[in-house]
């Protein structure tokens, strides 16, 4: 089962890579860079809005892998989920209203383009707002597929509605109005499908009730998971101005062009995460399920596995992307302009990324035991230090500065955070965590990305520069692999397993 909801996991991300890689080009194509701005504006602006989430996705996903090991669960999932929907709807609709009442501000005062006009950008965030209001009930649903390891049908809906909403997008630029208020029109309608098919998904996958009853709102569901809830959604509020912090600014004390280089360069950066949450996210109802049976070695056997895996994809795909930054934007892009602007960010902000993605799942194992304050205090504490550094590196080296910023904090807490989440969670683990799921993957992958950096030149054809750089990746990926004992064996077995199979006699 979790091996089956990796890979789902897995094709969903690829396909988030993808999508990114393709659709990317073809935005900046039609729209141009400061109207890209905008769209980074409102992937900004999503992912700092997650704060109204108010802990329920990651309370629905736990309480949902709880119950479905429980019998005669089916009423309190459908209650449960029920009450959940009614307040995410009444909250979402309170942000649509707040969004289009601001917009005018955010255009005239917040954002400064030297060729948009106000009344079109205000008309684009004022739609982006709305759209905002669909998609993050979206997040709901998808996260009780989650819990009820249902990632197979939850991934298929979700690549279904990424293909509409970025083929459709690029369809509508280019056969009806190359402008960003199509744009934004389109993620409306697309948001509007995306929410209606997760809705479905999950509440097909519900058991079904014994007594045939109708679902209810019922208080109880929140009296029973509020502290829990109000915890993530403190860590959600926090970790959404921490990560949305350097867009902000630079959205702010920048012209709307630097912050589409700026999207741009995040765009690229966001790899490593990508490949870090659908491993942790298939983990994570089987790591609850084991920390509330108390199998405390399977628990440590299946963390450090999962850190290895984690380690070993995400390591050597960012030092690759980090390190051929600029050839990579220019065969994306087929912009040397943007290369230049964008790949210095891209390089310090994959760092940053690349450190993230290595607490991705010692979050989760905190997650695992209900446990939010650490997480909330360590977010808390990088907030605190990245605001000052953020406005004082920004003023002086524009988005440079930015990329910057977002490294040194993600490097200074990173220690803390670990030894703190360690002792509490699983004593004496550190020393296995840095020397055998982090150290390893580091030390196989440098070589061959260092040596390929130095001695391979980079051809002037955008396809061979990027078939390049995907070999280097792969290498690297597939070095970090072996240098796993657990990983290398796996795939070994494998490796014999299909190979007997392929010559054993018929």
């Amino acid at each position: 089962m979790i091996r089956r909801n990796i890979l789902a996991n897995m094709i969903a991300r690829a396909w988030g890579v993808i999508s990114v890689y393709l659709f990317v080009p073809l935005y900046l194509h039609f729209l141009g860079i400061e109207a890209y701005g905008i769209v980074g504006f409102y992937s900004t602006l999503l992912a700092v809005l997650a704060f109204a989430d108010m802990g329920f996705t990651a309370t629905l996903t736990r309480e949902m892998a709880r119950l479905s090991v429980e019998k005669d669960a089916a009423a309190e999932m459908g209650d449960l989920l029920r009450s959940y929907e009614s307040a995410y709807i009444c909250i979402s609709s309170l942000l649509a209203v707040a969004i289009w009442a601001l917009a005018p501000a955010i255009a005239t005062h917040w954002l400064r383009s030297r060729s948009l006009p106000p009344h079109e950008m205000t008309t684009a965030i004022r739609l982006m707002g709305v759209a905002i209001a669909l998609q993050l009930p979206s997040a709901l649903y998808i996260g009780g597929l989650m819990g009820l390891e249902k990632q197979v049908r939850s991934n298929t809906i979700t690549i279904a509605t990424s293909i509409w909403r970025g083929v459709g997008a690029v369809l509508v630029l280019w056969l009806l109005s190359p402008t960003i208020f199509a744009f934004a029109l389109w993620q409306l309608i697309s948001n509007v499908v995306y929410c209606s098919s997760a809705r479905c998904g999950l509440w097909r996958a519900l058991p079904a009730r014994t007594d045939r009853s109708r679902p209810h709102f019922r208080w109880q569901a929140f009296r029973n998971t509020w502290r829990y809830a109000l915890g993530m959604a403190g860590m959600a509020a926090v970790s959404a101005l921490l990560t949305q912090a350097d867009k902000l600014t630079v959205s702010k004390m920048l012209p709307l062009e630097m912050l589409g280089y700026y999207s741009l360069a995040g765009a690229l950066a966001a790899a490593p995460l990508i490949l870090a949450s659908p491993i942790a996210l298939a983990v994570f109802p089987r790591l609850t399920a084991l920390v509330a049976s108390q199998n405390s070695n399977r628990v440590r056997r299946l963390y450090h596995r999962t850190c290895a895996l984690v380690a070993a994809t995400a390591i050597p795909v960012g030092i690759t992307l980090a390190l051929f930054a600029g050839d990579f934007i220019r065969a994306w892009t087929g912009s040397a302009v943007a290369a230049q602007r964008a790949a210095v960010p891209a390089s310090l902000l994959l760092s940053g990324q690349i450190v993230q993605a290595l607490q991705v799942v010692p979050c989760y194992l905190a997650l695992a035991h209900g446990y939010v304050k650490l997480n909330l205090y360590v977010n808390i504490a990088s907030l605190l230090l990245l605001v000052p550094v953020l406005y004082f590196l920004v003023s002086r080296f524009g988005i440079v500065g930015a990329g910057l910023s977002w490294l040194i904090v993600t490097l200074s807490t990173m220690a803390p955070f670990m030894v703190l989440l360690h002792r509490r969670f699983l004593p004496g683990e550190l020393r296995n965590w840095l020397l055998g799921d982090l150290l390893r993957p580091l030390l196989a992958t440098l070589p061959v990305v260092l040596l390929a950096r130095l001695l391979l030149p980079v051809p002037s054809s955008r396809l061979l520069t990027m078939g390049l750089i995907g070999l280097v990746s792969g290498m690297a990926v597939l070095a970090a692999g072996f240098s796993v004992p657990d990983l290398r064996a796996e795939f070994l077995s494998k490796t014999r397993g299909l190979f007997w199979r392929s010559y054993a006699p018929q």
